[in-house]
């Protein structure tokens, strides 16, 4: 592999996380996943997978968990169990994972969500005896039953756990990953 391959390869594989903790951070303080932040992590696994040697059929069953998960969040979206931003998230993410970890990936982020609500729950009826856990604006007491949930951070935070499976990684991580 040449070193510019070499350093767009390393590029890419670095953006992933990069943009995906922006896009948590995002989620997380203002409930709103940046269009920009979900470019980026399809565009990286794009750019990762060609300089890595992927075949093309293999990229396009990636790109095919990712518009997978994009129909049925739509759906989702549609029925408002989940949020637009949360939609493109999960399918930008999707083409990382790919069809072998996808269960995986949803069950954790199943798990790591659920948690997150239980959180958030607790933390609204803390808010009281606490005061610093409402400054976050949606936190604010008039929320009420309707308590939004920062999907985005859940559906991250699986992402980052299953980061090191993805098998678009250079092969000089696996060693520095313990893999």
């Amino acid at each position: 592999m040449t070193l510019l391959l070499t350093t767009v390869h390393w590029l890419s594989a670095a953006a992933y996380p990069l943009a995906l903790a922006y896009a948590v951070v995002s989620d997380s303080r203002r409930l709103i996943i940046p269009n920009g932040a979900c470019i980026v992590i399809a565009a990286a696994f794009l750019s990762a997978a060609l300089a890595g040697g992927f075949g093309l059929t293999l990229m396009a069953w990636h790109f095919g968990v990712g518009a997978g998960l994009f129909g049925v969040g739509l759906f989702l979206f549609s029925q408002r169990i989940m949020g637009g931003g949360d939609v493109k998230l999960l399918a930008a993410v999707g083409i990382w994972v790919g069809w072998g970890d996808l269960w995986p990936f949803l069950y954790l982020t199943a798990i790591l969500g659920g948690g997150l609500a239980l959180c958030i729950f607790f933390a609204g009826r803390l808010g009281k005896i606490f005061p610093f856990l409402t400054s976050i604006a949606w936190m604010q007491e008039d929320a009420g039953k309707k308590q939004p949930i920062p999907y985005g951070v859940a559906i991250g935070l699986a992402a980052i756990i299953m980061f090191s499976k993805s098998p678009v990684l250079p092969a000089a991580w696996g060693s520095a990953l313990g893999l």
